[in-house]
């Protein structure tokens, strides 16, 4: 199977979930559901690895001199 059809059925399987609604009602319910160490937990990995992307970028790209 090629990469084109696996994205394709992936994202009409994304599609067929979202329109289902105990799909839908999961997803509004959800940020009720998670506790404030766990969205703290979430937000501090979040940084953690946006920081690590950017170590990595500016090792990858070298810097511009005119900005």
């Amino acid at each position: 199977m090629s990469v084109f059809r696996v994205a394709k059925t992936a994202a009409f399987l994304a599609l067929a979930a979202s329109r289902n609604p105990a799909v839908r009602s999961a997803i509004k319910a959800a940020p009720n559901l998670v506790s404030d160490e766990r969205k703290k937990a979430a937000y501090e990995a979040t940084k953690r690895a946006a920081r690590k992307a950017g170590e990595l970028t500016a090792r990858i790209v070298p810097p511009n001199r005119y900005f």
